[in-house]
């Protein structure tokens, strides 16, 4: 999972390491917590710093089920697994603060605009996409987490940008792709 900022999550929490975590939070003993982005067993330096927006069910044994909202993002320096004061996982992050000025630089908007006129022409709603911040089309895209922390990983805004025109360009070929007037063929 590698939620963005300004998407919420729903997550069911029934480990009592979280459920320590959950009641902090809403002791608000802590303002927020970060997520890092994880794939078979890898954590990876990405992550969402989220807060906790809404509790809507508790169970007798802790357990509860929570929205929470990202708001920012940061790069993981260290992870510690085991900490002895706590019982959920610690780490220390840095956050990203330059994510909101991120844009799409002219070859990322030209990609971009014939994803949004190729949603026109199948009847999709381009709205989402339709914006200038890397974060907003980012989140808009429907990539995995994995691909995700991949674009936001590399070094440079140049080089973030480079990697989401390749997945623009991905969407584009795809969307080219689906069956031409209902035909039962794809257009190669």
């Amino acid at each position: 999972m590698l939620p963005l900022p300004g998407e919420f999550v729903n997550l069911r929490i029934f480990e009592p390491r979280y459920q320590q975590l959950f009641n902090e939070l809403e002791d608000m003993e802590l303002e927020e917590f970060g997520i890092p982005c994880a794939h078979e067993g890898q954590i990876r330096p990405t992550g969402a710093v989220m807060r906790l927006v809404n509790v809507s069910r508790r169970g007798a044994n802790g357990q509860r089920d929570v929205t929470v909202k990202a708001t920012g993002l940061f790069r993981l320096e260290s992870f510690d697994m085991r900490d002895e004061k706590v019982a959920y996982p610690l780490g220390k992050a840095a956050e990203v603060p330059d994510w909101k000025s991120w844009c799409l630089d002219e070859d990322c908007r030209a990609v971009r605009d014939t994803l949004v006129g190729l949603m026109v022409v199948h009847c999709l709603d381009p709205k989402p996409l339709e914006q200038e911040g890397l974060i907003a089309v980012l989140s808009h895209l429907e990539r995995d987490p994995v691909q995700r922390a991949k674009i936001l990983e590399v070094a440079s805004l140049s080089d973030m940008q480079h990697r989401l025109k390749q997945h623009l360009e991905l969407a584009v070929q795809i969307l080219a792709q689906t069956p031409q007037d209902d035909a039962n063929f794809f257009v190669n």
